[in-house]
């Protein structure tokens, strides 16, 4: 049986879960800069508090690495363009963008290199854009032609399983 959505928010809406999750991501994401810093990444999160949780909980997690370094970007951030913007350039931070909505399809950041799925998705061309967003080609990601040849998702909401058993979403 499927979770309600009331249910299923707080299942992730907590500081364990949300702790767990970028504990695997810092973990297991794939690393550039000979492995000391997590690679462009972006988590789906389910709305704007999910968002600003996730934010909060880095922050609290990670203090060394600075309030630029996992940003939120939705739509009731007042400069989200010139976030995305900085995010879109190799080197720069934030190298997490926490997003709702907004960084899920139309934009074109090569060095993405993790994406997390912190939210249920149920409709196919949405769940293929946002896979997209780490297809991108990107050389020279690892060094000098150490080019990108994988990236990595972290499906923390079953939705593989949902489209294998729901093909064509909802």
């Amino acid at each position: 049986t499927e979770l309600s959505g009331a249910d299923f928010f707080k299942k992730i809406y907590n500081d364990n879960t949300v702790d767990l999750v970028l504990q695997t991501l810092m973990n297991e994401g794939l690393k550039v800069n000979s492995g000391d810093t997590i690679g462009k990444t972006i988590i789906f999160a389910f709305n704007h508090i999910h968002a600003e949780l996730l934010v909060k909980r880095f922050e609290k997690l990670y203090p060394q690495l600075g309030p630029e370094y996992c940003k939120l970007v939705d739509n009731y951030v007042t400069y989200a363009q010139s976030i995305i913007d900085n995010f879109s350039v190799r080197g720069n931070l934030p190298h997490i963008a926490v997003s709702v909505d907004m960084l899920d399809t139309g934009i074109d950041v090569p060095d993405i290199l993790n994406l997390v799925f912190f939210k249920r998705i149920y409709s196919k061309i949405k769940f293929v854009q946002m896979i997209g967003r780490g297809t991108r080609k990107s050389d020279d990601i690892f060094g000098y032609n150490k080019h990108k040849e994988q990236f990595c998702i972290f499906d923390f909401c079953d939705n593989f399983s949902f489209f294998e058993m729901n093909p064509g979403g909802r």
